[in-house]
């Protein structure tokens, strides 16, 4: 693509430079895969013109052979992440039979190699003023326009003033003068910068952890689809196994790295696949289904008839590296605790190794060492915000704390071959997103591995500990307003890249003003907004770590969320304008957290799921503080995830969770509960195609909404109470994460986006 190599492009409020290979919202930066970048870039060099597909697939794809599926991915990318222009039309348009055209106006700067001439904007295409020629002058750019902000050193240019001389008025002595006088500079810069250099050498060895070399690393993007999870080296590190999610099916795929194809193992089913192990032979894939998570199966590694190895899985899991036994995690609600279970390979010799009861608990998947004594798995601290990790000896059960930092969450880990080292992806409690880091056992010395805005989860080794396979991904969530629910008078509110607008978070005052969460500076802050966008106030700002949740008394005077600034997620309450904030509940005997909430019809009461005190999950407690009591007795079931009251005070709704998972249809479901608020029936159940747990009532709470969806794909559904069937409202192209009706009824405000991951190999480790 060296053509592009001084052109920088404008269109919308983007500004595209193929030098540095990077695309800008404003003062955004917008990260593309790097196919996806060139398949815009090869748009926008003949924008206003078709390009075929052929085209596309030899530009981009030159002497590689793929299918068309991908090059309709990327267009399909590069649509949900453009949007729309301010006159609502999509910035790429399909013209059938024929290819794809960059159908908005697009500016081109002049040569950016040129630094005498001033820059000037060539507009090459305009779908209201294109000349015969095709292609227009407009008025010269603004150097700031043409000038991106980047983490890289921008070239500087130095304006110098001489005093007017001719060659023979400069006399032979005073050129040596010069050049003693430059050499003597040069020497003390350098001397200047030796003792700055160990000057901050020594400091940040006494005052910052021990940082791996970053720029050791080698860094290879395996994949470039977006749609990649659970990449799995085998052993000897010449393949990878790895899911990819279509529009409304999963399959899986093994790739030999060396040569980069791939082929399909496991057929696209709406049962998903996920947590895929290799075993340490090569031989054997093993998987959980998305469907039903509850069973591990093992098939080949190039596809035969998956046979089921275990039941009642609650976590991902692993296999020793002798390949005898298998570790993972199951919730026991009736003891209300957290076990750490071992079984053969066959599914026989099924035992508890640990038990840690709640409010503690073990998360993610436990992993092997390599001499196969000892797993190592994260664990909940008491009374504190951060997870730790701990190794439980794989005979005898005991558990021994590791030292470790401050790590907020820990998705993945893995075993180096020595023994001395754990590679684990983890977030820092003052981080945006997850990185890689470096552990070394049993002293807990840290190295990073990794530090950009990108997130990394999921971690492979080889068995030599030479090649590392991590999942590196984003999620992008913004704010659309639906008035009257109409997908066609969709308006977008916000459009930040890396805010996660709305995921934990959206809610409607009752005079029409939108509440929601965001994400910056490391916390997640509530603020509101007008309806246009406009007027954003923030709620919650420098209160620390994460609040979540909101939910408005019908009366619009309180607001009452959840908080963990206290190092462990309470109840608190605050005006609507977000003054007078005060905690509800305080769990002084370590019981308990809260985790989900929801207001009584006249705002006296705070019903709250409380995580950890007992398997009666469902409490409440009065708005202004004092005694939480429990409201309802579940017999073999438990509540988490999300809590919901109907408008005339009547019901509550909630995830309900048996204790063992159960086998589901093809079509992955979660089990909705609704309860009468005085806790005295039955809860009626429902089996709902729900990726995340969230519903509101309707006005008249006869009937409450859902959000649906296999993968990358949403739909809005109306469940009636009574159990008749549902009555699908809405689709949309990527995913709803969250949603909310106005009081009014007239305004639909959804949180929507997309996923994006692909697989990393990183080679050349410390």
């Amino acid at each position: 693509m060296s053509r592009f190599s001084n052109k920088l492009y404008e269109f919308g409020s983007f500004r595209l430079d193929a030098a540095e290979r990077v695309l800008w919202r404003g003062e955004e930066l917008i990260v593309l895969p790097p196919k996806v970048f060139d398949t815009l870039l090869t748009l926008l060099e003949k924008a206003g013109g078709v390009v075929s597909k052929s085209e596309l697939m030899q530009t981009v794809w030159a002497d590689t052979f793929v299918e068309e599926s991908n090059m309709s991915q990327n267009i399909y990318t590069l649509r949900r992440t453009l949007g729309v222009d301010e006159q609502g039309r999509q910035f790429i348009e399909t013209v059938p039979r024929r290819g794809y055209r960059f159908a908005v106006p697009v500016r081109l700067s002049g040569d950016a190699a040129n630094d005498s001439a001033k820059p000037t904007a060539e507009v090459i295409s305009d779908p209201a003023t294109t000349t015969a020629e095709g292609k227009l002058f407009a008025d010269a750019l603004p150097s700031a326009a043409v000038s991106p902000v980047t983490n890289e050193a921008q070239p500087v240019t130095m304006t110098q003033t001489f005093m007017s001389s001719t060659p023979e008025q400069i006399r032979p002595h005073s050129v040596w003068q010069n050049v003693f006088v430059a050499g003597l500079g040069i020497l003390l810069l350098l001397a200047l910068s030796f003792g700055v250099y160990q000057f901050i050498l020594r400091r940040g060895a006494t005052n910052e952890p021990k940082t791996a070399p970053i720029e050791q690393l080698r860094f290879q993007r395996l994949t470039d689809s977006g749609d990649v999870f659970f990449s799995t080296l085998s052993p000897n590190g010449e393949l990878l196994a790895y899911v990819r999610l279509e529009e409304e099916q999963a399959s899986v795929w093994v790739k030999q790295i060396a040569t980069g194809s791939a082929i399909q193992t496991l057929p696209p089913s709406r049962k998903g696949y996920r947590s895929l192990v290799i075993s340490p032979d090569g031989r054997y894939l093993y998987f959980r289904e998305e469907a039903d998570p509850g069973n591990i199966y093992q098939t080949s590694v190039f596809g035969s008839a998956p046979k089921k190895v275990a039941a009642n899985v609650w976590s991902d899991f692993s296999i020793s590296p002798d390949g005898s036994q298998c570790a993972f995690i199951r919730r026991d609600t009736g003891r209300n605790a957290s076990v750490l279970m071992l079984s053969n390979l066959d599914g026989s010799g099924e035992h508890e190794l640990r038990v840690r009861d709640a409010p503690l608990s073990y998360s993610g998947a436990p992993v092997w060492s390599p001499d196969s004594t000892k797993l190592v798995v994260a664990a909940d601290v008491q009374k504190q915000v951060h997870l730790n990790l701990v190794t439980i000896d794989a005979s005898t059960g005991k558990e021994t704390t590791l030292q470790t930092p401050r790590w907020r969450a820990i998705s993945r880990l893995s075993w180096m071959p020595n023994g001395k080292q754990l590679i684990v992806t983890a977030r820092e409690i003052n981080e945006s997103t997850s990185q890689l880091w470096m552990l070394g056992f049993p002293d807990g010395a840290v190295r990073r591995l990794t530090n950009d805005l990108e997130g990394y989860f999921w971690v492979s080794l080889s068995a030599d500990g030479r090649m590392l396979v991590t999942r590196q991904q984003k999620i992008i969530s913004q704010l659309w307003l639906l008035p009257d629910g109409d997908l066609k008078q969709a308006k977008q509110l916000t459009f930040g890249e890396r805010s996660l607008d709305g995921y934990v978070g959206l809610a409607w005052t009752p005079d029409g003003k939108i509440i929601f969460s965001a994400f910056a500076n490391n916390t997640t802050d509530l603020y509101s907004m007008n309806t246009d966008g406009s007027n954003r106030v923030p709620l919650t700002i420098n209160a620390g770590q994460d609040n979540t949740y909101p939910v408005i008394s019908a009366d619009g005077r309180y607001l009452v969320f959840i908080s963990s600034r206290t190092g462990i997620r309470q109840l608190w309450r605050m005006d609507r304008d977000g003054r007078n904030q005060k905690q509800l509940t305080f769990d002084e005997a370590q019981k308990g957290r809260g985790q989900a909430v929801a207001l009584s019809a006249d705002g006296t009461e705070v019903f709250f799921v409380k995580i950890g005190a007992s398997p009666t999950a469902i409490w409440k407690i009065p708005i202004d503080g004092g005694s939480d009591v429990p409201v309802a007795q579940l017999a073999n079931a438990t509540t988490e995830g999300f809590l919901s009251g109907s408008p005339d005070g009547k019901w509550l709704a909630y995830r309900h969770v048996f204790a063992q998972p159960e086998a589901r249809s093809e079509t992955p479901t979660l089990r909705i509960g609704v309860l009468p608020t005085d806790g005295n029936a039955e809860p009626k159940l429902f089996d709902l195609p729900m990726r995340r747990a969230i519903i509101q009532w309707s006005a008249d709470a006869t009937a409450f909404y859902y959000a649906a969806g296999v993968f990358n794909t949403s739909s809005l559904w109306r469940q009636p109470l009574n159990g008749d069937k549902p009555q699908k409202l809405l689709d949309f192209p990527d995913r709803v994460f969250n949603f909310a009706w106005s009081h009014d009824g007239k305004n639909l405000v959804i949180a929507r986006g997309r996923l994006q991951s692909d697989a990393i190999l990183i080679t050349n480790l410390p």
